[in-house]
């Protein structure tokens, strides 16, 4: 038995059809977090406490927070960058590129286990301040919506104390 071409053409335009539903039910089921990263505020900043001395933040190019199922909360931050300055001796700057991603879960007592893949800052009053490159985990807490570090970080990669170069 052999199908006629009017009869192959109805398949073909039902196969069609149903492709394009399919495509665009996945379209319009994408929710608000497909937005793409928001640029980040540039308005320099004081960071104190960290390292023995205060330093100038700044900050340029863009980040996005997405919650995840099971309480957690992705931080990614492409095209970011951040420049430091050692506010006693402002000829110690350095500018970080600090493009990775946080992986950020809250633990039973209040605190967050993070996670930290690619280029970041990680820092806390009595960790210090870490540029890490690679995958780290620390645990945290959360002070204005910044995961300060409780621990050192550990993983694998590099870890370069940024309180030292500023020093």
């Amino acid at each position: 038995m052999y199908t006629t071409l009017p009869g192959r053409l109805v398949v073909l335009v039902l196969g069609v059809t149903l492709i394009l539903a399919v495509a665009v039910a996945v379209v319009l089921s994408r929710d608000v977090s497909a937005a793409p990263p928001e640029p980040v505020d540039p308005t320099p900043f004081t960071v104190e406490g960290i390292c023995d001395f205060p330093l100038q933040a700044e900050l340029s190019g863009k980040s996005k927070v997405k919650e995840l199922p099971g309480g957690r909360t992705l931080s990614t931050s492409p095209g970011l960058r951040v420049t430091l300055t050692n506010l006693e001796e402002p000829s110690n700057q350095m500018s970080y590129v600090i493009t990775g991603s946080f992986l950020i879960r809250e633990l039973d007592d209040g605190n967050q286990s993070v996670v930290a893949r690619g280029r970041n800052i990680i820092f806390g009053p009595d960790v210090g301040m870490f540029l890490t490159i690679g995958r780290f985990t620390y645990v945290a807490f959360d002070a204005d919506g910044t995961p300060l570090a409780l621990t050192q970080p550990e993983g694998n990669g590099r870890l370069i104390d940024v309180c030292a170069q500023l020093a």
